[in-house]
């Protein structure tokens, strides 16, 4: 769960989920290396709410609640893209509405706040989990119960294994050998 505070604000408050927190909560949090380099990145930092901190904790959920209730409840879909497409249409409809408490659409406070938000990057690097390997007596490597072939010539090297959401590549050093 992550909430941005604010237009300008430089803090995302997260709960002590271990995707994030390697140790620690709240202003002892230390973030894993992975998300750390992310919010670097990106200009912002982490922090956990405290362990019991039901105010935080609350708030941090809030949105999850809202959306499972309002999107997801009774909604089926055929596949990412439809689910996709259906809370786009969602989120225009929900944006749209102005909101009492903010004396505003969130449509309307995104409009006021976008100048102040710093762009992305205008290039950014493929994101993949790094795994090392060794090939196997038949040429493969094994990467979460699935086998892929590569140059018989690595057989028993190790090789490192970048795995995205839709490809694996085996690299030998810093040569691309193998791509699924």
């Amino acid at each position: 769960a992550l909430q941005f505070f604010g237009g300008t604000a430089r803090d995302a408050m997260i709960d002590n989920t271990h995707v994030v927190v390697l140790r620690g909560s709240g202003a002892q949090m230390v973030p894993v290396p992975e998300m750390a380099a992310f919010a670097e990145r990106y200009g912002f930092r982490f922090i956990a709410h405290e362990k019991g901190d039901a105010n935080r904790s609350a708030r941090v959920e809030r949105g999850f609640d809202h959306v499972e209730r309002n999107f997801l409840a009774g909604r089926e879909f055929t596949d990412f893209a439809h689910a996709n497409r259906e809370a786009i249409a969602w989120c225009e409809r929900v944006n749209a509405k102005p909101r009492r408490e903010l004396h505003a659409s969130a449509r309307e406070l995104f409009a006021r706040e976008k100048p102040a938000l710093k762009p992305l990057p205008l290039w950014l690097p493929e994101v993949y989990v790094l795994q090392h390997r060794i090939v196997d007596l038949e040429g493969y490597v094994h990467v979460d119960g699935h086998i892929y072939s590569v140059p018989y010539q690595l057989i028993g090297r190790q090789v490192e294994v970048r795995e995205t959401k839709d490809k694996v590549r085996v690299f030998d050093g810093p040569r691309l050998v193998a791509e699924h």
